[in-house]
């Protein structure tokens, strides 16, 4: 039986009655184990009732002995308090008796000190004299190694004296003995450099190290660095009077060298000071004579392919910026990026004169070749085939010009460029709007299958030119991009172009918010004729207008022979013997309507040629002239559509300009009318609302006119009755 859990505070005697009767053994019959178990408990009661009074029987004897201790232990307590009072009052008497003893003796430790202090500078002061006397005598005898030395020594005696009196003309000393002896080192110095002897620099390194002057020693390595480049530039300059490689070869020649000096220096100044290579050469860039920027200058004087020259220039600059790169990951010794971004700017920022210069040589370039582009031609169909040869022509040219300002430029010169094209395309849309007007005083009121062979094809060439100009806008659109993309990524260790300019760096992004608005409405347009807003949107604004214009032009043309019939329109004049009104089988149509139906019945086989199945560059171009275009209609039954519909309207326009009309004579003009309605049924045409309308008011009876007319256009109505002289009712 576990009795261990009545000692627990948590015991529960339900949970450990369940827990005993669960492992016992004897459950069969519980009667006498719970019988047993209680007799086992009260045995355990009285036992521990045994002990308990055993254990207040001890404490009992015991209390008087513990009694007896606490009091000792109060007494001892009471002594002990009081002897800590008596010491702390003999700390506090010990602490005033020699207060002002340990003050004087840290007074006599501090006049020890400086005691010993100006003993040791007067040791030193007397020394002064002495490596002065030696610093002399070794100057004479021109000892540079022992003048080291000395002057070493000389500098640790002058920082021993600091604080005594002459300070200032000791170090005044030790400067000008520091003067002498670079003024002595200096011509070994520029010799060791201009030969390049590793060992003899290193051992100036040291001198110059101990005199603290190491950054005049690194001048004097820039110095000769710079004399013999400069010297090597002349060079070059003077055998290449006639060519335009010169700096080109100068180029690789700073390359080679500077992957020479840049390890040389890591070998003698130590691998923190190997910088003094690119610092060499960026020292070099702003004091060379003559300067890049002259002798472009010269070259651009004496060549009349002053693009050619700036591509061959701008390359070099960028080819060299490579082989430095390259020499970087070569030699795995990087400059630190401050040095290659003044690198950087010395290779090409003296470049952006020319750069802003390039647009307008580009144009020049460009609007000479657009000189040679004659369509001044003496008839409309050569001027027409001359515009078509020369769109290609024309978009070549302006991608060569994007090709030319990526390699002059990095593509800096883009937004200016984009300007430059817009004004070349506008000035040879001027020659189309020429030819259009050409083809607008060819016309004749006689038929002229020429003039509309003539528009179609120029409608094609100004549709494939917005073709070619799409394609062109989306490959200056995508460089924009990337440029702006290329130079917000930049950092101190780019090298190439940059923009400078804050106006520069506006344009650009004025030009990146433009090129992505078009995009992002090209996107969502389901308008073909929404104003364009991309790069080349004044370019295609010039060309709509020529196109409807052609397309007008076109329409002309064809309506000539139709306009010439109505204009000449006359009442006609019915004779009627029997004095009655003629029967409906007696009215024919008039021979001018005959000659008009006729010829519309003709105007499909002319125009389905043209139209029936329009080049692709030709539907662009119908598309910007009329909507119904951009609809799933043949374009040839879209212009017969809108020649139908002029028809209509100024037939409808001579009918009620007629004063009078008898009751046959509105017979006759409804026949006309009705004649001209069954023409358009065979070409799948409808008449107009108005024309059918005036058919019916012109057959209708005197009589019965008000009760006919309704649901007709009340100005029509009253027109027509007027004509026929109908007295109202109303």
């Amino acid at each position: 039986m576990d009795i261990e859990a009545f000692s627990d505070e948590s015991f529960d005697a339900t949970a450990w009655i369940n827990s005993t009767f669960k492992n016992s053994e004897q459950q069969d019959n519980k009667e006498l184990f719970v019988s047993s178990l209680v007799s086992k408990l009260q045995l355990y009661v009285q036992q521990v009732n045994s002990a308990l009074e055993d254990t207040s029987q001890q404490v009992l004897a015991g209390l008087p002995r513990v009694m007896k201790d606490a009091q000792h232990l109060q007494s001892e307590v009471i002594s002990l308090r009081t002897k800590m009072t008596e010491v702390q009052s003999e700390i506090c008497q010990v602490q005033e008796e020699t207060g002002a003893c340990m003050s004087n003796l840290e007074r006599l430790d501090s006049l020890k000190t400086k005691l010993q202090l100006a003993k040791q500078g007067l040791q030193e002061s007397d020394g002064w004299g002495k490596l002065v006397a030696e610093l002399e005598d070794l100057f004479e005898r021109n000892d540079l190694i022992k003048i080291c030395e000395k002057l070493d020594s000389l500098q640790k005696s002058l920082a021993a004296q600091e604080g005594l009196p002459g300070q200032s003309d000791r170090e005044s000393q030790v400067e000008g003995f520091k003067n002498r002896l670079e003024a002595l080192a200096s011509p070994a110095v520029v010799q060791c450099f201009t030969v390049g002897d590793a060992e003899q620099a290193r051992k100036y390194v040291k001198i110059f190290s101990s005199m603290r002057r190491l950054p005049q020693l690194t001048q004097y390595y820039r110095t000769v660095q710079k004399t013999a480049l400069q010297q090597h530039w002349s060079e070059i300059l003077d055998l290449s009077e006639n060519s335009n490689r010169f700096l080109h070869d100068f180029y690789e020649y700073l390359a080679e060298n500077y992957q020479k000096q840049v390890k040389w220096c890591a070998n003698v100044f130590g691998q923190q000071s190997s910088s003094e290579a690119i610092l060499a050469l960026i020292e070099l860039f702003s004091s060379l004579q003559p300067s890049r920027e002259s002798t472009i200058l010269g070259a651009l004087k004496r060549s009349n392919e002053k693009l050619e020259i700036l591509q061959e220039f701008s390359s070099a600059n960028i080819y060299f910026a490579n082989l430095l790169q390259k020499s970087f990951d070569t030699t795995g010794i990087q400059p630190v990026k401050e040095n290659i971004g003044k690198l950087s700017k010395v290779i090409f920022v003296y470049f952006n004169t020319f750069i802003s210069q390039y647009p307008a040589i580009e144009q020049n370039w460009l609007a000479t070749n657009l000189t040679t582009i004659n369509s001044s031609q003496t008839s409309a169909m050569e001027t027409v085939r001359t515009l078509g040869n020369a769109n290609r022509k024309m978009i070549e040219w302006a991608e060569e010009a994007l090709k030319r300002c990526e390699s002059i430029t990095q593509n800096c010169g883009i937004v200016a460029l984009t300007t430059v094209l817009n004004s070349i395309l506008k000035q040879f849309i001027e020659k189309y709007k020429k030819a259009q007007q050409q083809l607008s005083a060819s016309r004749s009121v006689e038929q002229n299958w020429s003039l509309l062979q003539n528009c179609m094809s120029l409608l094609q060439n100004l549709g494939d030119l917005q073709t070619l100009l799409k394609q062109l806008e989306k490959k200056v659109s995508e460089k924009v991009l990337e440029t702006n993309t290329r130079l917000e990524e930049v950092d101190d260790s780019y090298l190439g172009y940059l923009l400078i300019e804050k106006r520069d760096k506006n344009e650009l992004k004025k030009c990146v918010a433009k090129v992505k608005d078009s995009q992002q409405k090209e996107l969502l347009a389901t308008d073909t004729n929404e104003s364009p807003c991309g790069i080349f949107a004044g370019v295609f604004e010039a060309i709509r207008p020529i196109c409807i214009e052609t397309h007008d032009t076109t329409l002309a043309a064809v309506f000539a022979p139709i306009e010439n019939h109505l204009q000449n329109i006359e009442p006609p004049e019915i004779v009627n013997a029997s004095g009655g009104d003629l029967p409906d089988y007696s009215f024919a149509p008039q021979e001018f309507i005959t000659q008009i139906g006729q010829y519309l019945l003709t105007l499909p086989q002319h125009l389905e040629p043209l139209l029936l199945s329009p080049a692709p560059a030709l539907k662009v171009a119908l598309e910007s002239c009329d909507k119904k275009y951009t609809k799933n209609i043949p374009s040839a039954d879209v212009l017969l559509s809108l020649i139908v519909e002029e028809c209509c309207a100024m037939y409808q326009t001579q009918i009620l300009q007629i004063k009078s009309l008898n009751t046959s004579a509105a017979k006759q003009v409804a026949t006309d009318i009705e004649y001209v309605g069954s023409v358009l049924d065979e070409l799948g045409l409808n008449l107009s609302g108005h024309l059918q309308q005036t058919a019916a008011l012109l057959r209708a009876p005197a009589d019965n006119y008000l009760s006919l007319s309704s649901g007709c256009e009340p100005r029509l109505v009253t027109a027509i009755r007027q004509m026929r002289e109908i007295i109202s009712t109303e």
